[in-house]
Order: structure tokens, then C-alpha cells, then sequence
């Protein structure tokens, strides 16, 4: 319980210290948190911090803010994450066309027989076993993508308009808040 306590006291300094204090105008770090949502909630695993760091820029982003938003979707959370946005794809898709719902079992039973081979290395090395895998990903790969986009999309622009109303409040009611306002106002100031 103490080491639960003592991440929440973690998260929350580096929220008010890291996130709110950057010198950064409410709505560039409001984009970055929109879009580091919206690219945690693509199946872009491996290259999402990399995503936002080049995409950040163009959209006029906060990538410090961004990044860390990449980090919900993390092996713990991959699952129930990409396994909705396939399900809403498929739905999506089949008021369209009739698509078929992909029977993971039949991949998983084959997979094991990998798995309970000799050395699946051995077994990785033969086309059957890559040809399921590239059937495996051309058939929900249009499905996921699109779930991941309408999801990604949605939950992208409720992360703007929170995170923007909530760093405008904590900068306009908060004394630490109106201090930093007061140290960037300065701070512009003097350059000019």
C-alpha cells in the first residue's frame, strides 16, 4: 500500500513540476497530450515516442508532454487496447461489407504446435509458419487500423479539452501556477 501511495506522490510532482510548469503556452501542451493519446492508441508499438517527436513539431506540439501519454500503452495495457479497437473496426467495417470476425484460436492452436516443437527458431525458419502470421495481419490489420484511428481520435480530443482547461486552471488558481505565469511574462519581457 505505502509503495502505491508513494508512485501516486511521483506521478502527481511530475504532472504539477514536469507538465504544468513548462514554459509552453496552455494550448501547445494541450496538443501534445491530444497527440501522444492519439498515437498510444495506434498499433505503432516500438516507434511511438519516435512518432511524437517527429509529428510534434508540424502540428506545433509539445513533445515533452506527448511522450509520456505514448507510455499507456505499455505490454500490461496492449491487450485490452488493441483487442477494442479491433472489435470497433470490425463492427465499424461490417455496416459496409460483411467481414468476417477472425478466429483467434485457430492461430493460437497453431502457434502452440510451434511453441511445443523442438527449438521454435527452427520452426520460425519455415514459410507455413510466417504465412499464418502475414494471414494473421492482413486479416484484422484494416480493421485494427481503423478502430485505432476512431478510438485514438476520440480519445484524443477529450485529452485536449481536459488538458487545456485544467492547465488553464491550475496557472490561473493556483499560487504556484500564477507565479510561473508571472516568471514567463517576465521572462518575455526581457527578451524583447
Amino acid at each position: 500500500m505505502w509503495q502505491i501511495k508513494k508512485m501516486i506522490v511521483r506521478i502527481r510532482r511530475f504532472i504539477v513540476y514536469r507538465v504544468l510548469h513548462i514554459d509552453d503556452t496552455p494550448q501547445r501542451l494541450a496538443l501534445g497530450i491530444a497527440l501522444g493519446l492519439f498515437i498510444a492508441w495506434t498499433p505503432t508499438v516500438g516507434i511511438q515516442m519516435f512518432l511524437v517527436l517527429i509529428l510534434a513539431p508540424a502540428l506545433r506540439a509539445n513533445a515533452a508532454v506527448g511522450i509520456p501519454m505514448v507510455w499507456l500503452s505499455n505490454p500490461f495495457t496492449i491487450i485490452p487496447i488493441y483487442f477494442s479497437n479491433y472489435w470497433l473496426g470490425n463492427k465499424f467495417l461490417n455496416l459496409f461489407t460483411e467481414r468476417p470476425y477472425y478466429n483467434y484460436s485457430q492461430f493460437g492452436n497453431y502457434f502452440n504446435k510451434y511453441m511445443e516443437s523442438d527449438s521454435i527458431f527452427t520452426q520460425m525458419t519455415q514459410a507455413d509458419f510466417w504465412h499464418k502470421v502475414v494471414d494473421l495481419a492482413w486479416t484484422i490489420g484494416l480493421d485494427l487500423c481503423l478502430g485505432s484511428a476512431l478510438i485514438g481520435i476520440i480519445i484524443a480530443v477529450i485529452g485536449y479539452f481536459i488538458g487545456l482547461k485544467l492547465i488553464v486552471w491550475y496557472r490561473t488558481h493556483t499560487p504556484r501556477g500564477r507565479l510561473h505565469v508571472l516568471k514567463m511574462v517576465h521572462k518575455k519581457k526581457n527578451a524583447s
